[in-house]
Order: C-alpha cells, then structure tokens, then sequence
C-alpha cells in the first residue's frame, strides 16, 4: 500500500506557507480561501476576523491544509497576508503570544559544523548593526533593519492596525538593548505609541546561556491597550518574548503579537 504523506509538515520551530489560493462560485459574492501551510498561519487569518473556517475533506485534503469561506472584497486583505506569510517565518510560541513571526533564520544551514554557517541576509544585518563592525557600515545596517519591520508591519494587517509597540528589556535591564532601540526607532516611523517594558526582577542571565522560565512580575507593562505589538531582534526559545506578552496582557494589553528580525536555529 502506497504511503500517503501530508501537504504538509511543521518544523516545531518555525515554518512558512507553503502556497495559497482562491476559488469561487460564478455568479455569486461566495469564495474560498485554500492554504497550505503549519497551524500558525491559520491563527493570523482566524485572528483577522475575514472568513470562516471551513474543513478540508476529500481529495483536497493531499494538497491543502485549511480551507475558509469569505465573501468577494475580502480577499485583498487576506492577499497581503498570505504574501507575507510565504516570504516570512510563522513563529512557533509560548501561550502569552497570539502570534509572532521573523523575516527569516538567522543562519544558513551549510556544512557539518554550526559554528560556520553563513548569515542569511536578515541574520547580517542583525549582525553589522549589533556587533563590531565599522561605524558606516553599522549605521547603514541598521536603517535597512528598521526599513524591513517598517514595512513588514505596514504590510501586515494585524500589526498595522496596532496602535503600540511594546519593547523587550535587554539582560542587563537598562533599558537601552539593541532591541529595546530598534522598537524606539521604528515605533517612529510606524507612528505608534512606544511602551517600554520595565524589568523591576532586575538583571537577568543572557538569553544565549539558556531557557530557563522567566517568573511571572520579573517583566511589567503599563498603559498597553488593545492589540499590542512586542518588537525585538532575535527570538530564540521565546522565553523572554511570551514573558512580556504575559506583561502586556496583565497591564491591559487585549491580543498580543509578536515580531523579531531573526530566529535562530538552535532552541
């Protein structure tokens, strides 16, 4: 008996849409969305609020992995968001986070040995805006970064309707991280409120060494309301990012995504 093996199959880490489509009824307003994709796509459409969701059945079911119905003039919404999400890392995340996606890996799978991976082209320009390189080449580094959230969340209809971008305090808790300066730079742009999150716990132990549970009041947020956006530049096991999230909703926060330049392989 021939194996039948699923349209698709999830990485625990992060995945991307595989393709989408529309089909319709002539004649009427009814049409249908099909994905094919990991269940994180699915909950960025559901949260979108533009159809139903349906269920995949029959011979459909060897190319597609959600199905949902929605009426004609929706569909250019829906559009900018499966466009993203096939270009896009969807995130997998801890229970805080509604959702959280990344432009991409932070290294290139090249070789036996992780330590000389290449960076993708996200991965560098973390890479030459975070770490020791010449003050030109920084700068110019870190405006292309700050261009790509800009226009990843202007894109987004999710995160473009978000009326605050909350910041994610660095291990040493000064309040002045990479991270913490990206939000406040594209915060800016985006013209959207900028929350800072305060870290009362103190300074705590680099993300790289890591993944213990960060307790609950360690992190906290005030005046988020709404749907809120957490802005940060490398997500690793996630830990930090859903311990805000936790902040973000206990200050008042309704739904909260999330946003990073990177997603390493490891974690």
């Amino acid at each position: 008996m021939r194996m039948l093996w699923p349209p698709f199959i999830p990485d625990s880490r992060a995945n991307q849409l595989k393709k989408y489509a529309y089909t319709s009824d002539p004649g009427t307003e009814n049409m249908w969305l099909w994905l094919c994709g990991p269940q994180e796509v699915a909950k960025q459409v559901d949260l979108l609020g533009k159809c139903t969701p349906l269920t995949v059945t029959g011979e459909s079911k060897a190319q597609w992995t959600h199905l949902y119905h929605l009426t004609r003039g929706d569909e250019s919404t829906l559009t900018s968001l499966c466009q993203i999400l096939k270009s896009t890392l969807c995130l997998t995340t801890k229970p805080n986070l509604d959702f959280a996606i990344a432009f991409d890996w932070y290294k290139l799978v090249e070789g036996d040995d992780p330590m000389k991976w290449p960076n993708t082209a996200s991965g560098a320009l973390v890479s030459q805006s975070k770490y020791n390189a010449p003050r030109a080449v920084k700068a110019k580094a870190r405006n292309e970064l700050v261009d790509k959230y800009v226009q990843t969340i202007n894109a987004h209809p999710l995160y473009r309707d978000c009326v605050s971008i909350v910041t994610v305090p660095g291990h040493r808790a000064d309040g002045n991280s990479f991270g913490e300066q990206l939000a406040a730079a594209v915060a800016t742009r985006c013209q959207k409120t900028l929350v800072r999150t305060a870290s009362p716990g103190g300074a705590r132990p680099e993300a790289k060494g890591g993944t213990a549970e960060i307790a609950d009041g360690h992190f906290t947020v005030s005046g988020a309301r709404g749907d809120v956006l957490i802005l940060d530049d490398v997500y690793r096991s996630g830990t930090t990012m859903n311990s805000v999230a936790g902040a973000a909703k206990r200050g008042g926060a309704t739904r909260v995504f999330g946003l990073a330049a990177v997603r390493t392989r490891r974690n």
